[in-house]
């Protein structure tokens, strides 16, 4: 039986950018994911953001409909996520690059990927990535694109649990009601914000995971 990745631990003075995730998925299917949201956090102000409706090249469940609301139409003629993969990857990269300060060196032609050791697919090592219940996160996208994700997701139910043992629930729900973070919840970019700015106030709680 395969081993499950190892979630990582994450420093209680991380200072980074933040980058929470979240998908929907279409149906009970494991990789049916119809929209995936990213929200890049930096020092507690979202940085930047966006969010993808996809085609996840399978039926959609009525149940799953009225929990997120996306419907087939709404998907329709949209690239799958494995299809979308590397429009998505690009923009984490650019958004986590962004946050990085000028350097003396800014705009000097040093090698592709030379931030990240010489490897083109490698993300910024200052970023943190986390999601709400991060397995099922991370299976559904790796189901869908196929590949192993580039990055580790931190957990940021492991991180709230630290963080404020007092709440009898650990949903995001129960934990942005908490901390008075706006929330939509089911639509991928609220929940993938939502995610992110949890993770800065458990981090500035002095919790990691």
């Amino acid at each position: 039986m395969a081993r499950m990745p190892r979630i990582p631990r994450v420093a209680t003075n991380h200072a980074g950018p933040i980058v929470g995730i979240d998908v929907e998925t279409a149906c009970p299917d494991h990789g049916a994911v119809c929209s995936i949201g990213v929200s890049v956090v930096l020092r507690g102000d979202v940085f930047r953001e966006q969010q993808w409706f996809l085609d996840p090249g399978t039926r959609f469940d009525p149940r799953f409909i009225e929990i997120h609301g996306i419907t087939p139409s709404m998907v329709a003629g949209k690239p799958s996520l494995r299809a979308a993969w590397g429009e998505v990857h690009a923009f984490i990269e650019a958004a986590v690059s962004a946050t990085r300060p000028p350097t003396l060196f800014d705009g000097v032609d040093v090698g592709v990927g030379a931030g990240s050791g010489g490897d083109p697919e490698a993300i910024d090592p200052r970023a943190l990535f986390v999601a709400h219940n991060a397995q099922f996160d991370r299976m559904q996208i790796e189901r869908a694109i196929a590949t192993p994700l580039p990055f580790r997701l931190a957990c940021t139910v492991s991180m709230s649990r630290r963080a404020f043992p007092q709440l009898s629930r650990h949903n995001l729900k129960s934990v942005t009601s908490h901390l008075r973070i706006a929330l939509r919840h089911h639509d991928a970019l609220s929940d993938a914000r939502a995610c992110a700015l949890i993770a800065h106030r458990c981090i500035a709680e002095g919790a990691g995971a």
